[in-house]
């Protein structure tokens, strides 16, 4: 198989490069078993992945109720767990793009119906300046006991790669719960799908 050099570069080389640097928060390990996303909430990871969610080089990329993880660099898988978000929150951060008045991230609304969670993942993903932004194939599940959806998305980056996503929504006493997986569809979507949808299937509301 050949790897797009668009999507090349890797984690541990990222990490490296921080590590030169004295000032600069690094990625930290997020180990199998339980990760805390939330004081009264958790998920189960099956393996390691890497959390970006405080590192310096990743802070203009991570909302500030939400966790960014990923297992070989943000160009070839990212994982977004947020808290409940209420519709003071964004989900999605853009790095180009500053939340500020004149330019505001993207929010959701309270008590947002499922298929308005739908559509408010899908324009969350298209802020990143993802082109060609579709949902398709969502399934009811139960998150503990609320009723939610997972469904899958599609999406090209500016430079023409096929990116593939799945993602998960639930609402409980007035907050939204997204579980938001993105990958190339060569090779790296299908390489961790297993392991999210693991992750996926431990969530349990506060």
């Amino acid at each position: 198989m050949t790897i797009n050099p668009l999507i090349r570069p890797t984690l541990a080389g990222i990490i490296a490069a921080l590590s030169l640097t004295a000032c600069t928060t690094a990625p930290v390990l997020a180990p199998t078993g339980a990760y805390t996303v939330a004081p009264s909430y958790s998920v189960k990871l099956d393996r390691n992945w890497s959390d970006l969610s405080q590192a310096t080089l990743f802070k203009s990329s991570t909302a500030p109720k939400v966790r960014l993880l990923s297992i070989d660099g943000l160009q070839l898988n990212r994982l977004y767990i947020s808290e409940g978000l209420t519709p003071d929150d964004p989900l999605i951060a853009n790095p180009s793009r500053p939340d500020t008045k004149t330019t505001p991230t993207l929010r959701g609304k309270s008590d947002m119906s499922l298929s308005e969670q739908m559509e408010f993942v899908s324009q969350s993903v298209a802020a990143l300046d993802y082109h060609k932004v579709e949902t398709r194939n969502p399934q009811p599940v139960t998150v503990g006991s609320v009723k939610g959806v997972r469904f899958e998305l599609t999406a090209s980056t500016p430079e023409g790669l096929h990116m593939h996503g799945l993602a998960q929504a639930a609402a409980k006493d007035g907050k939204s719960y997204y579980i938001v997986y993105l990958a190339p569809e060569e090779h790296y979507y299908a390489a961790s799908l297993a392991s999210v949808t693991a992750i996926m299937d431990s969530a349990k509301l506060p």
